[in-house]
């Protein structure tokens, strides 16, 4: 199963241009620390030009359960929030002060 997630540049208030060199991690700072890497199944390309929606493979070790993905890319703050394998989220990035 796969996550799907739309990265964006956040402006303000508003949703920026797209952001095309997302990555994404599972991750707890809880009872169990963990940083997982996860594999991006299907991503922006040069067919699909300001496109920002990714398929991300799900994390296996949380069937059914929330936990925790982080979104994060170069120049950019990472955004960390609860998810569900199977679910579709739209993610607006800051970026980094500097």
């Amino acid at each position: 199963m796969t996550l799907t997630i739309s990265v964006y540049e956040k402006q303000g208030l508003c949703r920026g241009p797209a952001i095309q060199n997302a990555s994404f991690r599972a991750v707890s700072n809880q009872l169990v620390i963990y940083d997982i890497p996860l594999r991006i199944v299907s991503s922006p390309g040069p067919l699909n030009p300001g496109a920002a929606t990714y398929e991300v493979m799900d994390s296996a070790l949380f069937p059914g359960t929330l936990w925790t993905l982080r979104v994060g890319a170069p120049k950019y703050d990472s955004w960390d929030f609860q998810v569900k394998n199977g679910e579709t989220h739209e993610v607006w990035l800051s970026r980094t002060p500097g």
